[in-house]
């Protein structure tokens, strides 16, 4: 009888001890902000990112497109297509389209989202979607000075920024 009543104190005592624990880390948990899943329209900073689909009236003034280069990881060749903005345009023979849907001559991230800050070319950025056999595989920026952030993968060819084409 003395074992049954020193295990039930026992248990009692542990239960008791693990209740007010998990009471004080679901209280933490309570008062914590809540935890915010990146998703396709935030950073990890958790900045909420603008994806442009129009092009600004100054850029239009002054450029027809861009020029992208596709590189064959095999063999290094190289294909260059100059891609005018809004339309779907082949990338040589890869197989792959693009559509070029912004272009900014000095991308910047600002509080909110993207801006294009001025119209030297400092940090050109496009906005493009790339389609294989009609499937859209790629829908980000992609950066002239920085082509390996936000890169295109795929298993054979590498697409980059090459410059923009002047009116």
């Amino acid at each position: 009888m003395k074992g049954l009543i020193a295990l039930l104190s026992i248990t009692i005592l542990v239960t008791a001890c693990s209740q007010n624990t998990n009471k004080q880390e679901f209280v933490k948990a309570e008062n914590a902000a809540p935890a915010q899943a990146v998703t396709p329209k935030q950073s990890a900073a958790g900045m909420k990112l603008t994806k442009p689909t129009e092009l600004l009236p100054e850029i239009t003034e002054k450029y027809s497109g861009i020029k992208i280069e596709a590189v064959n990881k095999n063999d290094g060749s190289k294909i260059e297509i100059t891609a005018p903005f809004g339309q779907k345009t082949a990338i040589g023979n890869t197989g792959l389209e693009i559509i070029v849907s912004s272009y900014f001559t000095n991308f910047t991230m600002v509080d909110g989202g993207v801006k294009n800050v001025s119209m030297e070319e400092e940090n050109p950025a496009a906005k493009v979607i790339i389609f294989e056999q009609n499937n859209q595989v790629f829908d980000a920026w992609l950066f002239q000075k920085f082509p390996t952030m936000h890169p295109f993968e795929h298993p054979v060819w590498k697409v980059v920024l090459a410059g923009a084409v002047k009116k």
